[in-house]
């Protein structure tokens, strides 16, 4: 973008710095620290580490960003004007610091704004909660409230906060209650079209055989090639393993739907999780349910993730309270349909044009039903048809990663006056 100049940086066990001087590898020695017990990428928790061990790691990359800016300045031959951590918890903590040591060495002022997206909320209301007291010890939340991170008073401290979805502000509000609310804006999250599209060449019948069934480690089933010749539809579902995703909904709709399209459409579920979160789901599939026509594919690329969003009827994401729902924008972008739960950031762009969102209920079967009627209807009505093109111009028009990027540099210019 004219007039602006970028520098990030992110953490990796597996790559390591390069020659790109804009952005640098925080190199670790161990997978990626996260919030929650659930990820693709990582199971190491934060909570998972000693007081020295958290400490030696936030001064660690406290000292890697302040030289890097120090060295990025020196080559631009001009001081940063913006900083933008993202999730509330460990980046904004660590960048305030960054901050007020850079105060100190007599550099102008930086602002600081968080976006806020991701499962660090999630984190501080388990804590707060003190449902899972051994899973979610008190000792995060306090620390960051504590800290003055956000309080916008502090010229080092976070002074926008930029949220993905209407949710995620309620959300991020009702844990940092202090925090001025107009300075919480709007950012949705943009998607990277040179990967997410519709893809040319790409059918059921070539696609689906490239991915072997997958299964837990020990399981008793054998991987399989899918028969993909006999599918008239897919419906696919991209999901972590965490409670909140509520896989075994669209199982339950599988149920009843790979009966009554007799054995023509496929379920194909992407995603992995902790070890007992894969044996519930797979006993689920295939002990209780039965399920003849459902595929695990276990974790893909993103690359891969497009191919199946193009061959796929409908993608159907029934999260509880997602906080913004990128994998529906991403299976839109590939101009397919969507199912998702009335609740959280989907709320924000789900309507008939593109999809529908099924009413909220505890009870998994229920909701499962839903789905399937939502499903039913999908399929029925050929939404991947009639709704195709309102799908890939909603993700043009509202989701563009250079619409994102110039609307949150003039909030910030805006509401900073920088």
């Amino acid at each position: 973008m004219e007039g602006v100049k970028s520098y990030s940086i992110y953490p990796s066990e597996h790559q390591s710095p390069h020659e790109d001087p804009y952005v640098e590898v925080f190199k670790l020695e161990h997978p990626i620290p996260i919030c929650e017990s659930a990820s693709p990428v990582s199971s190491y928790r934060w909570h998972s580490m000693s007081e020295e061990e958290f400490t030696a790691y936030t001064k660690r990359l406290e000292d890697t960003v302040y030289n890097q800016m120090e060295a990025a300045e020196e080559r631009e031959g001009t001081n940063f004007s913006l900083c933008i951590a993202h999730h509330t918890f460990t980046n904004p903590l660590v960048m305030r610091r960054v901050l007020q040591r850079r105060k100190e060495a007599g550099k102008p002022p930086a602002a600081l704004v968080c976006f806020v997206h991701g499962t660090a909320l999630k984190m501080y209301v388990h804590e707060r909660d003190q449902k899972k007291p051994d899973e979610f010890p008190m000792r995060f939340l306090p620390m960051m409230k504590d800290s003055g991170v956000f309080d916008p008073s502090d010229d080092c401290s976070v002074q926008i906060c930029f949220a993905i979805s209407n949710q995620q502000i309620d959300a991020f509000l009702e844990i940092f209650s202090p925090f001025p609310k107009d300075r919480v804006v709007i950012s949705p999250n943009g998607i990277n079209q040179v990967i997410f599209h519709q893809q040319k060449g790409c059918t059921i019948s070539n696609t689906l055989t490239q991915y072997p069934s997958w299964h837990y480690e020990g399981s008793p089933r054998e991987s399989v090639t899918i028969e993909a010749d006999k599918y008239e539809h897919v419906v696919v579902m991209v999901s972590k393993f965490a409670d909140w995703k509520r896989v075994p909904a669209l199982l339950y709709a599988a149920k009843t739907y790979e009966s009554d399209f007799d054995g023509k459409v496929a379920t194909v579920i992407v995603g992995t999780g902790p070890k007992d979160a894969q044996v519930e789901l797979q006993e689920l599939a295939f002990g209780e349910l039965d399920l003849q026509h459902t595929y695990f594919l276990g974790p893909q690329p993103q690359p891969e993730l497009a191919k199946l969003y193009t061959i796929s009827s409908v993608g159907v994401f029934p999260s509880y309270k997602e906080p913004f729902g990128m994998v529906l924008i991403e299976c839109m972008a590939c101009g397919t349909p969507v199912i998702g739960a009335n609740s959280g950031g989907p709320k924000d762009f789900v309507d008939p044009s593109v999809g529908t969102l099924v009413e909220e209920t505890d009870d998994l079967e229920e909701l499962g039903s839903r789905v399937c009627v939502a499903v039913k209807d999908a399929i029925n009505d050929d939404w991947k048809d009639a709704r195709t093109d309102a799908c890939k111009k909603l993700v043009s028009e509202r989701f563009s990663v250079t619409k994102q990027v110039t609307e949150l540099l003039s909030g910030t210019r805006e509401a900073l006056s920088i």
